[in-house]
């Protein structure tokens, strides 16, 4: 059996109560509304990472490729997706207030990059960005990874690469066994609800779609590694998560050249560690990189990684933060008893978290996105007209004071 260290905490050590966030966004020209590092974009999403660089940070590059991949920044850092999406990932902090305050910091180093020619947008999908998409990020592991989804007869983990952006809550749980087990049940069994709640992918590839088509993109990954791994009320979840992802396809063995790598439905782990694959073996460093290959609703390196969010509004980029840092600690025995009760409101499950919330500015932020889900209509107007109406110069004015 693979190594279970990289799937739960070492509960022989206090957990630290920390938590992180990770938001998505799109970038467009703020004239001609092209996506960066398209025909018609002044900027790429490298030549952004490269204006902040010359102040602060350092570059990060494929080893392979030498491509800019993102731009480290002590603590906090960016990365960029496939399509050319920008992502913040925030230090780990011990409050929401931690979290707002470095968040607002690195949305200002992005906003200062863009010179006010990127007209910055949080969306489940990009709304403009054609079908002739390409690879924008052309980093080694991406090109194996667009290999391999390519090779998926009607899969559409191209789509996911190319064009979805999501708000992923990172979250340590503090206790023993019992309380993190009890917190990842927890967590797959609000999932559908939650899915509901976060949905926020109105438009794609120009056109109106009638609702979150980031979630029916990742619906149509392989679905060896994505969805609700089958791990909820087993007596050792991190075993069975384990095995579960022993069963998911091979993208990336070892250091093979890319027309060496396994496409869909050739490899999984299971084969590789009994069979071997083009002579080699995967090690304990492979099995790690192999679980951070796989994109579950819920993925467990640790902590708990919730990754069913579609992007949220920056105005609500703390919202999916507040609602599972609240759902997995104090919530827990109050959504318990909700969920006895079999309602299917996202309004009322909200609410459930709303009352359980202690931390004052979790209390602000759920509150004001309650209030924004029970008054939302949808969007009148063409995807063009909602990028332009809903992308800003300024992300971090936007961001929930």
């Amino acid at each position: 059996m693979s190594n279970l260290d990289a799937i739960r905490p070492d509960f022989s050590k206090a957990i630290e109560p920390l938590m992180g966030i990770e938001i998505e966004m799109f970038g467009f020209d703020s004239e001609s509304l092209a996506p960066l590092g398209t025909p018609g974009a002044r900027v790429s999403s490298q030549q952004l990472m490269e204006r902040i660089a010359s102040s602060q940070g350092s570059l990060k590059r494929d080893g392979a490729t030498g491509e800019i991949i993102g731009l480290d920044l002590g603590c906090g850092n960016f990365s960029l997706e496939p399509g050319g999406q920008l992502e913040y990932a925030s230090c780990p902090g011990t409050s929401l207030r931690v979290l707002q305050d470095d968040l607002r910091t690195g949305l200002s180093i992005l906003e200062e990059a863009g010179r006010g020619e990127v007209l910055f947008l949080d969306h489940g999908t990009n709304p403009l960005a054609g079908a002739d998409l390409p690879l924008l990020v052309p980093k080694h592991r991406y090109k194996i990874l667009d290999r391999y989804f390519a090779s998926q007869p009607g899969g559409r983990g191209v789509h996911m690469m190319r064009y979805s952006a999501t708000a992923q809550p990172n979250v340590d749980v503090p206790g023993g066994l019992e309380e993190w087990q009890d917190a990842i049940n927890l967590t797959l069994a609000l999932t559908p609800l939650a899915k509901r709640l976060f949905s926020n992918s109105f438009f794609f590839q120009g056109q109106r779609v009638p609702s979150s088509e980031r979630q029916r993109i990742w619906d149509g990954i392989d679905a060896s590694r994505t969805g609700v791994p089958p791990v909820a009320f087993q007596p050792d979840i991190a075993a069975a998560y384990a095995s579960w992802g022993r069963q998911a396809g091979v993208f990336l063995a070892g250091d093979l050249p890319l027309e060496q790598q396994p496409r869909y439905g050739e490899l999984t782990y299971e084969q590789w560690e009994k069979s071997g694959w083009h002579g080699i073996f995967p090690s304990e460093a492979d099995w790690d990189t192999h679980l951070g290959t796989l994109f579950p609703d819920l993925r467990l390196r640790r902590f708990l990684e919730v990754r069913m969010c579609d992007a949220q509004t920056f105005a609500h980029a703390l919202a999916p933060m507040a609602f599972w840092g609240v759902a997995l600690r104090e919530g827990r025995k109050h959504l318990w008893r909700w969920l006895e009760l079999k309602s299917e409101s996202i309004h009322e499950m909200l609410d459930v978290v709303f009352t359980s919330a202690q931390d004052d500015l979790a209390r602000s932020v759920l509150g004001s996105f309650a209030e924004y889900k029970r008054e939302f209509r949808p969007f009148e107007g063409s995807a063009a007209d909602f990028v332009r109406s809903e992308g800003t110069l300024y992300p971090s004015r936007k961001l929930t004071s």
